[in-house]
C-alpha cells in the first residue's frame, strides 16, 4: 500500500524544484508589450468579476467566467491566470454540489506543482479545498488527513487562518465522523504532543462509548508515554491524567454514563478569506470543550455523545439519531426550520430537546418536551418590559419596531406585558429604511410632542435607527428611559448614536461579549488553548448550553425523560459564562443579559 506523504513535504519539494534559470528552454521572441498588457488586464478584470459573482452566490455565471479564463489561458501550464481560474472554478463547482468536478479541477492543478510554477499559497489553499471535496464525496478519513496535513504545515504568510481552520476541521471530523481505528491514522500524522494527546483522547472516548474496554486498557501505555513528554501543555496533561482516572473507575466498576444526542449543521466548505467559520462548527467546538472540561473534572461520568448532521441531505436526522442512540436528551438544532422538525420527533419519542439558538415559537408551542435557551422574539420583548417594571410603574409607554416579523414580535411582547401590568397609555409604530416621510410621520403620529416614561426600540439596521431618532427629534417626542433590542449591543452602533442618546440606553443581549472578571478570562483563555478556535458568540452558545445541562444533572439524580423535562422547567436561575438561563415553569428561557450603555461605557446589570 502506498505510504501517505505529509503535505509539508509537498511544499518543501515544490520550493526545491523551482527552476533556477530561464535558460533551460529555447529563447523565444517576447510578445510586444502593447499587445500583452490589454489581454492581461482583461483576464484580471474577468477574475475580479468572477470572484464578485461567487461572493454574491451567483455560481452559474461565475462558473462560466472561470471556464472561459481556463480556455483563454492558451493551455500554458505556468500561466498564473490558469492557476487562479482552476482554483476558483473548483470552488464554484463545490458550491454547486459538484464535488467530483471540483476535485478533478484541483487534482489537475496539483498534478505537477513544481513544473507548473504553482505558488506555495495556491498549493496550500488547493489542498484545503480538496479536503472539503473528499469529505462531500464521503471520503472522511482522507479528508481529515488532508486537513490535518494542512494544519500542521507551515502556513504561507497571510494564510494563518487557513491553517487554524484546517486543524479545527480535522478535529471536528475526528469527533463526529470517525471510528477509533480511523483516529489512529490522525495520531500518526499529528506532529506535536498536544495534538497527539487530543486524538488519543478521542480514540479512548470512542472505546468507552462502544464499551470496548479491552482496547481502552491496551492503549493506556500511550498515555503514560505522552505524560513523560516535557512538551505537553498543562491542559493536555490534565486530560491525559483523566484517562488514568477513567481506567481506575473501570476497574472499580464505578463508571457512570449519560447519553446526549447532538443535532448540528456541521459544514466543511471551501476556503475563502472573507468567510467566517460556519456557525454549527463553532457551536460544536464550544460543546466539545465543555465535554473535555467535564472529563477532566469528573472522569467517572462518561458523557456518551452521538452526533447527526442537520445539513438537510437526509430526512429528519433527529428521528434517525433517536432510533439508533436513544439519548437522554437532544441538543440542537441551531436554526428554526430544522428545530421545528426535530421538535416533532422529540415530542413523538418523549425525549427532551434543548435548542441553543433557535427562536421560532413553533418549537415549543404545545410541546412540553422542547426547550428554547434562546428566548423567542416575543419573549425578548416581555423580558425588556419586566426589566422596566422592576424599577417603575410607567403611565405612558411607546414602542417603535423596525418592519420585520421578528422585531415586530418583540414590540408586541413588550407592549402586551406592559398592558398586563396596568399601563393604560400605550403607543406603537413601525418603520422601514425605505419608509417615505409621509408614512413615517403617520407611523409615529401618536407620539408627536409627547413625553413617555419609556420608549422601546427593537431594531436591526443602523439606517432605521438613524431615521427613528431623527423623527423623534423633529417631532419633539421625549422619553425618560430608552430600551433596545437587536443590534444595539454592538459597540459601533452605540458609538455612532451616542450623541443622540444622551441619557443612555438599556439593552438586552443573548450573550455578553465583555469579560466579567478574571475567572471568565481564565476560562476563555483555557478553551482557546484546548481547541484552537477563535472565541465567538456561537462558541459560547455551545459551551454554555452543555454547562447549564451538566449543572442541572449534578443538582440531583434525574431518572427518566419525563423527570428530566420537569427538572428543566423548575430549575433555578443559572448564570453561565456568557448567558443566563431560567425557564420559570415554562419551556422558553425567561432570562437575557441586561446591559446599560451610558457615558460611552457599557456595564452588565444582570
Amino acid at each position: 500500500m502506498m505510504k501517505r506523504i505529509p503535505f509539508f513535504f509537498v511544499l518543501l519539494l515544490t520550493l526545491a524544484l523551482q527552476p533556477r534559470t530561464a535558460g533551460a528552454e529555447p529563447a523565444k521572441a517576447p510578445a510586444p508589450a502593447a499587445a500583452a498588457q490589454p489581454a492581461e488586464r482583461n483576464l484580471q478584470t474577468d477574475m475580479a468579476k468572477g470572484k464578485s459573482l461567487f461572493v454574491r452566490k451567483e455560481y452559474a455565471e461565475a462558473r462560466r467566467i472561470f471556464e472561459e479564463i481556463v480556455i483563454n489561458s492558451g493551455g500554458n501550464p505556468k500561466a498564473k491566470s490558469l492557476h487562479a481560474a482552476r482554483l476558483w472554478l473548483a470552488k464554484t463547482l463545490f458550491m454547486q454540489q459538484d464535488a467530483k468536478g471540483a476535485a478533478e479541477q484541483l487534482e489537475l492543478l496539483l498534478k505537477n506543482p513544481a513544473a507548473s510554477g504553482l505558488e506555495p499559497a495556491t498549493i496550500y489553499e488547493a489542498h484545503f479545498d480538496l479536503a472539503a471535496c473528499r469529505l462531500m464525496l464521503g471520503q472522511k478519513l482522507p479528508a481529515a488527513l488532508d486537513y490535518l496535513n494542512v494544519g500542521v504545515s507551515a502556513a504561507p504568510a497571510g494564510m494563518e487562518k487557513v491553517r487554524e481552520t484546517a486543524l479545527g476541521n480535522a478535529r471536528l471530523i475526528a469527533c463526529t465522523m470517525l471510528g477509533a481505528d480511523e483516529i489512529t491514522a490522525l495520531e500518526r500524522v499529528a506532529k506535536t504532543p498536544d495534538l497527539q494527546a487530543f486524538f488519543l483522547n478521542e480514540r479512548m472516548q470512542k472505546y468507552l462509548r462502544e464499551n470496548n474496554t479491552g482496547a481502552f486498557k491496551s492503549s493506556m501505555p500511550l498515555t503514560e508515554t505522552l505524560l513523560r513528554s516535557p512538551s505537553v501543555s498543562p491542559l493536555y496533561r490534565q486530560l491525559l491524567l483523566s484517562l488514568q482516572q477513567q481506567q481506575k473507575a473501570l476497574a472499580k466498576g464505578t463508571m457512570k454514563e449519560r447519553r446526549i444526542g447532538i443535532l448540528l449543521p456541521l459544514e466543511f466548505t471551501v476556503y475563502s478569506r472573507s468567510s467566517a467559520l460556519p456557525a454549527g462548527n463553532r457551536v460544536f467546538a464550544g460543546l466539545h470543550n465543555r465535554l473535555l472540561k467535564q472529563q477532566i473534572n469528573q472522569p467517572e461520568l462518561l458523557i456518551n455523545t452521538a452526533t447527526a448532521s442537520t445539513s438537510g441531505r437526509e430526512k429528519n436526522p433527529a428521528e434517525k439519531l433517536i432510533a439508533s442512540h436513544r439519548p437522554t436528551l437532544l441538543i440542537g438544532p441551531l436554526f428554526s426550520a430544522e428545530a421545528v422538525e426535530a421538535a416533532r420527533a422529540a415530542k413523538s419519542a418523549k425525549i427532551p430537546l434543548v435548542t441553543p439558538t433557535a427562536t421560532d415559537s413553533r418549537i415549543t408551542d404545545n410541546n412540553p418536551w422542547c426547550f428554547q435557551l434562546n428566548p423567542t422574539h416575543e419573549e425578548r420583548g416581555r423580558i425588556a418590559a419586566r426589566e422596566l417594571l422592576k424599577t417603575s410603574k410607567p403611565e405612558a409607554v411607546a414602542a417603535i419596531a423596525e418592519k420585520s416579523p421578528y422585531l415586530e414580535e418583540m414590540a408586541k411582547g413588550f407592549l402586551d406585558e406592559i398592558k398586563l401590568a396596568g399601563t393604560k397609555k400605550v403607543v406603537y409604530g413601525a418603520l422601514a429604511a425605505d419608509t417615505d416621510s409621509a408614512a413615517a410621520a403617520t407611523a409615529i403620529g401618536g407620539m408627536r410632542g409627547k413625553t413617555f416614561d419609556a420608549l422601546y426600540l427593537p431594531m436591526d439596521k443602523p439606517a432605521v435607527i438613524d431615521r427613528t431618532l431623527s423623527l423623534l427629534e423633529s417631532s419633539r417626542t421625549g422619553y425618560k428611559r430608552l430600551l433596545g433590542s437587536g443590534i444595539w449591543e454592538e459597540k459601533p452602533v452605540l458609538t455612532r448614536f451616542k450623541g443622540r442618546i444622551p441619557n443612555g440606553i438599556t439593552f438586552f443581549s443573548d450573550y455578553h461579549t465583555e469579560y466579567d472578571g478574571a475567572k471568565t478570562a481564565e476560562i476563555a483563555s483555557s478553551q482557546q488553548l484546548l481547541w484552537n478556535t477563535p472565541l465567538s458568540a456561537y462558541f459560547w452558545y455551545g459551551y454554555d448550553t452543555l454547562d447549564y445541562l451538566l449543572n442541572l444533572l449534578a443538582l440531583k439524580p434525574v431518572g427518566g425523560a419525563r423527570e428530566l423535562a420537569q427538572a428543566l422547567r423548575s430549575a433555578p436561575l443559572f448564570r453561565a459564562h456568557y448567558s443566563s438561563y431560567e425557564f420559570g415553569g415554562g419551556n422558553v428561557n425567561r432570562s437575557m443579559n441586561v446591559l446599560r450603555h451610558e457615558n460611552n461605557a457599557t456595564r452588565k446589570i444582570r
